[in-house]
C-alpha cells in the first residue's frame, strides 16, 4: 500500500508542476488514441472515485487543459496544442459560495489565500465543466 500511496503522490506532483507552470505536453511520437472532450484524468483516494486537486482533458479540436486547485487557489491552463479558439475558465467555492467564472486566453486564477473549498474548470463558455477538490 505505501508503494501504490508514493506512486500516486509523485504522479499528482508531476502533474503539479506541469499544470502549475504552464508547461504542455507535446504530442507522442507514436500515434496514441487521444481522449475525447468528456475524457477526464483525474485520480481517485481510497475512499471513492472523488478527484483530487489536478484534472486535464482534450477538446475535440484537440487542445489539451488542466486544472489544478490547492486550499490558496485555482487555475486553468490552456495548452498551446490543437486549434481550440476557447478560453481557460475557472470558477472556486470558498465560504460556501461559487465566484463568478473567470477566464483568460492561456491561464485562468482565483486566489483566495487559504479555505478553497473546491474548482470548476471549464475550456470554453459553454463546455463541460470538470470539478476539483484541493
Amino acid at each position: 500500500m505505501r508503494t501504490r500511496t508514493k506512486s500516486l503522490a509523485v504522479g499528482v506532483a508531476s502533474a503539479l508542476t506541469v499544470i502549475a507552470t504552464g508547461v504542455t505536453a507535446s504530442a507522442p511520437a507514436q500515434a496514441a488514441p487521444q481522449p475525447t472532450a468528456k475524457s477526464v484524468t483525474a485520480h481517485s483516494t481510497r475512499h471513492g472515485a472523488r478527484p483530487l486537486g489536478v484534472v486535464t482533458w482534450t477538446r475535440s479540436c484537440g487542445t489539451t487543459y488542466g486544472g489544478l486547485s490547492t486550499s490558496a487557489y485555482a487555475l486553468t491552463n490552456k495548452g498551446s496544442d490543437g486549434s481550440c479558439k476557447g478560453d481557460a475558465w475557472v470558477r472556486v467555492k470558498w465560504r460556501g459560495s461559487w465566484s463568478g467564472w473567470v477566464h483568460n486566453a492561456s491561464e485562468a486564477r482565483i486566489n483566495v489565500g487559504s479555505g478553497l473549498q473546491a474548482a470548476q474548470h471549464k475550456g470554453c463558455a459553454d463546455c463541460h465543466v470538470y470539478t476539483t477538490y484541493p
